[in-house]
């Protein structure tokens, strides 16, 4: 019975928007519009605002509030950018100022070991400098330079006369034959 009465009611409803007073007895309600669906934020915020009754006062304090806090945020990393680049400035007017020092002990220590400061100091000390009167004459000395690299051997007989002339210098005494042999 309550779904009878739902359905009366719908028409009565539906003929009283209609402004018809029973003329035509199925008349066709107007097509229904789909309810749109809130999203998540919008309830929480809906929800939140009932129960905190914020005002329209309170939601632009809190975005005034947001918006300072980003702000104090670019500030504070602003600083730290402005601090580097500071530290990195001095930092590079100190390697600089290294640099030509480091230049400077190069050229002290170049100037240090020339040779017109080693003879200025060695004559400080009673050094003199004497000037060669004559040099040492050369002997010439004979190398064969087309000669293979390493020990030279002591003798170049071959070896199977080498052998021979063993067996005849113990049989006989004949090491002048040998020597004559090698010329």
């Amino acid at each position: 019975m309550n779904e009878a009465n739902a359905l009366t009611s719908t028409r009565i409803l539906a003929r009283r928007r209609l402004g018809t007073s029973g003329a035509a007895p199925h008349v066709t309600a107007p097509p229904r519009r789909r309810r749109r669906t809130r999203g998540f934020v919008q309830v929480a915020g809906a929800v939140a605002a009932e129960r905190l009754h914020v005002s329209v006062f309170g939601h632009a304090y809190v975005g005034v509030g947001a918006v300072l806090v980003g702000l104090l945020f670019y500030l504070a990393i602003a600083a730290q950018i402005t601090q580097s680049s500071y530290d990195i400035s001095r930092l590079q007017d100190q390697q600089r100022q290294l640099i030509a020092e480091q230049d400077q002990l190069r050229y002290q220590e170049v100037t240090l070991h020339a040779p017109a400061q080693v003879q200025q100091q060695a004559a400080q000390s009673g050094m003199q400098r004497v000037v060669p009167s004559s040099y040492v004459p050369g002997r010439q000395v004979a190398i064969d330079l087309g000669a293979p690299v390493g020990a030279s051997p002591a003798d170049t007989t071959p070896l199977w006369l080498r052998a021979v002339a063993a067996i005849l210098n113990g049989a006989g005494g004949t090491r002048d034959v040998m020597a004559s042999t090698k010329k």
